[in-house]
């Protein structure tokens, strides 16, 4: 058996942000809902392409400097070192974000207008402009905080503190009767108290605000993070395009409806940011140690966590998407129901072969990455372009989806042909059959006798759950990492999970 340790850094650290992303997508999706239902598709249309131009414009100035800061901290024991990765990088990222944010605001009349003929948009943009260097510089803390392998930091930076103050602010403003532009201002401070909150953690885990000296280390962050620049700004035109470009060729009222749904799918990915948090930050010690076999090992055990934690998501949202609709945002935001499901399936294989991005940065291949990048944004907007005017929300659904997908083929082609690593193994082949085709046709046989109501669907569900599980046992969905890992749980906590293990045991 492999080495224990990884893997239990994986699942205990992987464990911790799985709860941090369920609480911070939680209240993100609370906020979302109060903001879609009181404002309308139009008010929050209009929030989503402030929160799109947010997050574009402070991707282009972040320079692809958090990651890197998150790959060389952990290479570095020297302090000198270490202190310099971090105050190169603000040197770098800081007076961008303050000139950015800047041009936010004084364009933000043209931009508003001529783009997406709505003038409405004019304010919330603007306000949206002076939260871009807060928003770099959490985006920076997170980095450092994940160059220290600390994951606890992270969620309440991240989750915890934006996404509840955000939230808390939100609500007061819809109920002082403000518009869209007074709930942006939610918004600014919540990356404001997150990036304060992330500079303490720096100075209390890190030399960032320490005497000691600083080696430059703007060449060695810039050579290796100038291709993730490209790589970032075709990630978010893959994220942030079809918002944008449904702005210009439809109606805000459709990016209210479209931003509704692209938050739901991507509920899917939670468990893979949950383990990507770590698996750079790992992989990169072991490449560095030239160990690609365990590299290799943890990508699959990886990829099945993934797997098994977002079936039932998937399920969810992909088989019951008008249900999902009715019962959160409202009626309102029915008629995105087919496009939702087509972005579950989009975002669920996304999901589920993620770790090829994670494993090719840990490996340095970010050049590599940028030109697939490239490739892939470039065919999203060609897409997008085509489908939007005729088919509006359904066709950047689709867009997204092909685009996607092709990427993460390029992503895993490329992994396998230079180090052998795929996400394939019997205990993920095995377990997904079974538990799709037979999860797949119970629903096909219920959905052609009943009505899917309320009570029918959490039925299903309990069902669908069992099977999964079931499955996951019986046809060697569990290896011997997973049960040192149970068994170290349960001496920890100081419980029996003798009864279980005697029904997981017949199983197996």
């Amino acid at each position: 058996m492999a080495d224990a340790e990884p893997f239990q850094k994986l699942f205990t650290g992987g464990s911790i942000v799985f709860v941090g992303e369920m609480f911070g997508l939680g209240i993100s999706f609370l906020s979302a809902l109060v903001i879609g239902r009181l404002l309308g598709p139009e008010g929050y249309g209009a929030i989503a392409l402030g929160t799109a131009a947010l997050a574009t414009v402070s991707t282009v100035v972040l320079l692809g400097m958090h990651t890197g800061v998150g790959r060389f901290l952990p290479r570095y024991d020297d302090p000198e070192r270490r202190r310099g990765v971090l105050v190169s990088a603000f040197q770098l990222v800081l007076p961008l974000s303050i000139l950015a944010g800047g041009v936010l605001i004084v364009f933000a009349e043209p931009i508003a207008t001529r783009a997406f003929g709505d003038p409405n948009v004019v304010p919330v943009l603007r306000v949206f402009g002076l939260a871009m260097p807060f928003a770099s510089i959490e985006k920076l803390a997170i980095g450092g905080i994940q160059g220290t392998k600390r994951t606890f930091p992270k969620v309440l930076v991240e989750n915890v503190t934006a996404h509840v103050t955000r939230l808390l602010l939100a609500v007061v403003i819809l109920w002082l009767g403000y518009s869209a532009a007074g709930v942006a201002w939610a918004y600014v401070v919540g990356h404001a108290a997150a990036a304060g909150l992330g500079l303490y953690y720096l100075y209390r885990y890190t030399p960032l605000f320490t005497r000691t000296e600083a080696t430059s280390m703007h060449r060695e962050l810039l050579a290796f993070s100038a291709p993730l620049i490209i790589s970032a700004i075709m990630v978010k035109i893959l994220a942030d395009i079809d918002t944008f470009l449904l702005g210009y060729f439809v109606s805000t009222a459709d990016v209210g409806v479209y931003n509704v749904l692209y938050p739901l799918a991507t509920m899917l990915t939670v468990v893979l940011a949950s383990f990507g948090f770590l698996f750079v930050p790992i992989l990169s010690e072991l490449h560095a140690e030239g160990d690609t076999e365990e590299m290799g090992h943890i990508y699959q055990l990886v990829t099945k966590w993934i797997f098994m934690a977002s079936l039932p998501i998937f399920i969810v949202i992909a088989l019951f998407p008008d249900l999902l609709i009715r019962l959160t945002f409202g009626p309102q935001y029915t008629e995105g129901a087919l496009a939702l499901s087509v972005l579950a399936v989009g975002f669920f294989v996304h999901a589920v072969v993620g770790p090829n991005y994670k494993t090719l940065t840990a490996m340095g291949h970010t050049r590599l990455i940028m030109l697939d990048n490239i490739g892939a944004a470039g065919l999203n907007i060609a897409l997008n372009v085509v489908l939007i005017p005729r088919y509006s929300y359904l066709g950047a659904a689709v867009a997204t989806v092909i685009s996607y997908f092709l990427l993460n083929v390029a992503y895993s082609l490329q992994l396998y042909t230079r180090t052998g690593i795929h996400p394939f193994s019997a205990s993920l082949l095995k377990p997904a059959t079974a538990a799709l085709v037979a999860i797949g046709g119970l629903y096909f046989l219920v959905t052609s006798l009943v009505t899917v109501t309320l009570p029918v669907f959490f039925v299903l569900f309990a069902l669908f759950l069992g099977i999964h599980a079931l499955v996951t046992l019986r046809f060697g969905g569990i290896e011997r990492e997973e049960i040192v890992l149970v068994l170290d749980l349960e001496e920890r906590l100081g419980v029996d999970l003798g009864p279980a293990k005697t029904i997981a045991k017949r199983l197996l």
